[in-house]
């Protein structure tokens, strides 16, 4: 079976699998929630100023910031459907890296055999 060929049917095989529906599913759900992408964006760029404000030796803007950003990074954290991204991220991670490990060790079984 040609290269790509293989490479295909295996990316067919792991998006059946549930974990990778799952993932799919909440990372969708995950992107039409604007309002936590707006509360990302907003995190960030107070984590960007409270940055700016420690190099410039404004000690109550940092903590002012610093501590807002601290906020929305709770609360950001706390919301089910991030928690239910960051897990079913978990999951497919843990199951392409054992598809990976599987992979390289079968190449590393057929070199050695090559090579003797």
């Amino acid at each position: 079976m040609p290269y790509d060929e293989s490479v295909e049917q295996l990316i067919r095989a792991i998006s059946e699998l549930d974990y990778v529906k799952k993932f799919k599913k909440t990372d969708a759900k995950l992107h039409e929630n604007t309002r936590l992408f707006e509360q990302q964006e907003t995190m960030k760029a107070q984590q960007k100023e409270a940055i700016l404000y420690q190099k410039i030796g404004k000690i109550n803007a940092y903590k002012v910031t610093s501590q807002a950003a601290q906020k929305i990074e709770k609360s950001l954290k706390s919301d089910i459907l991030v928690a239910q991204y960051f897990t079913a991220l978990q999951d497919v991670n843990d199951l392409i890296q054992h598809v990976t490990s599987e992979i390289e060790q079968k190449v590393n079984v057929l070199l050695e055999n090559d090579e003797k």
